[in-house]
This record gives structure tokens, sequence and C-alpha cells, in this order.
């Protein structure tokens, strides 16, 4: 990793840019420089598999840009809202993320703003990448357990993530299990389909399918459509120990 870049050289850096990336004039990174200010960031870590305006970035998306900061001693990501983007204000993200993290799912927020979203940072491979490494079968079990654990809480707390078939892409390891991430196409007026969009992410024609298929050979789109259709009508803690026994799981206490 790079040097750290205490957050007043961030400042004066090209990087500075992406407070209000791609489009931000003076003006707008002004002000943002002192709504960042109020977080009490304490400096930015060139740190991700992408680089922007010379800065080695955790990511880049259609709302905003992810850095990996310091904040009063911890490692965080800061998530900043481009300018321009199709949310006004990451405030709605920041509800969401609240309520997932109440029913204990995903980053736990710490602070944010219209233009910015401080979490923890989660220390771990995508779960897509994690499961291309040597993994015991007690193990890639527990994690898909816990995956669906943790949809069906959301779907209980009345919050549909809206992005969970593509599960490439929002989950992440740690040692204590999966972490889904991203809540920024995340409602309550949805009805909620946690379950049965990650169980189509997990089991159905994607690349996580085909990674999975050596310790779910036995799973059959028909039959998993069937559980699916099951929960859909009856999203009940009986319904989904019935797809957890069909996928050789443990049931949900």
């Amino acid at each position: 990793m790079a040097a750290v870049l205490p957050l007043e050289q961030y400042w004066h850096s090209p990087a500075r840019q992406l407070l209000a990336y791609p489009s931000g004039d003076e003006t707008t990174l002004a002000r943002r420089w002192v709504e960042l200010q109020t977080h009490q960031v304490d400096a930015i870590f060139p740190h991700g598999p992408q680089t922007l305006m010379g800065l080695s970035i955790l990511g880049l998306g259609y709302c905003g840009v992810v850095l990996q900061v310091q904040h009063q001693g911890h490692c965080r990501v800061l998530k900043i809202r481009r300018e321009p983007a199709s949310q006004a204000s990451l405030r709605p993200e920041a509800a969401m993320q609240l309520r997932a993290n109440a029913v204990g799912v995903g980053p736990n927020h710490i602070a944010h703003s219209d233009n910015f979203l401080l979490m923890d940072y989660i220390d771990g491979p995508l779960l897509v990448d994690w499961l291309q490494l040597p993994q015991p079968a007690k193990a890639i079990h527990r994690v898909v357990g816990q995956l669906i654990h943790q949809a069906y809480r959301l779907d209980q707390a009345g919050l549909d993530h809206g992005d969970l078939r593509c599960i490439t892409a929002h989950g992440l390891m740690r040692a204590e299990g999966p972490v889904l991430i991203d809540f920024s196409g995340a409602s309550l007026n949805r009805r909620p389909a946690n379950i049965t969009t990650l169980v189509q992410g997990l089991f159905i024609s994607t690349h996580i399918a085909q990674l999975l298929r050596p310790w779910f050979s036995f799973v059959t789109k028909a039959e998993l459509v069937d559980h699916l259709r099951s929960y859909k009508q009856q999203p009940s803690l009986s319904q989904v120990n019935l797809l957890l026994s069909y996928l050789g799981l443990g049931a949900i206490r």
C-alpha cells in the first residue's frame, strides 16, 4: 500500500477532484471540502484495484467514488457522491444501510451527509474471488447458509436490497462470514425479494453458480424455483428452512 495521505496533503493533490468527480468546479470542491471535514476523516489511503486521478481507489460506481480512509484511528470506507449523479443525496442510502444494520446486515454505518457516506472497512476479498480459492465443503455450506439468513432478515425488515441477483459485485468476505454491501438501490417501497434474487444469483445461470456447482450438484433449477415460489407465496421461517433443507444446509433457529 502506498503512503497514507494526510487530509491536508490530499486536498492539495490532483486527487482532490474525486470530492466532486468528474465535473465538479472549484466552488463545488470547496463546499464539499468543508463538508468532508465535519466527518473528522484523518487521512486517505491510496489503496484499491482501480486508479482515478492518480489515486488508487476501492471502486467507482454510477453514483459514487469509494475510497479507503483513516477515521479516528480506524480504517473506514468513504463513499463520495459523484457530481453529477442520479441521486441528489446519499442520505437515503445511509437510511437503508442503517435499516440493514439494525438486523445485523451490511457494513456498519459510521456517519453520513448529503455527499459522503462513512462505513466500516471490510478487510477481505469479494465473495466470487474467495470461491475461486480452495475451500472445504463445510466453509462453502456455512457461507451460503449465512447469505440466505441475511437475505431473510432483510425480507423480514421490509427492505429490498435491489441488486442481490448480482451477488458477484455485492458480497465481501471476512473471517466471520460474508457481508452484503452497497445499499444504493435499496428500498422500503418495494416488496422485498432478497431471498429470491440472492438464491437465483447463487444457483441459476451465473458465474458464482458455476463455482458453487461442485458442492451443490444435486440442485436443479426446477426444484429451486418451486421452493422460491413457495417462499414468495408465504415468506416465512418455515419456508426458508425448507429451502435450506433442500440445499443440505442447517435450519435457521
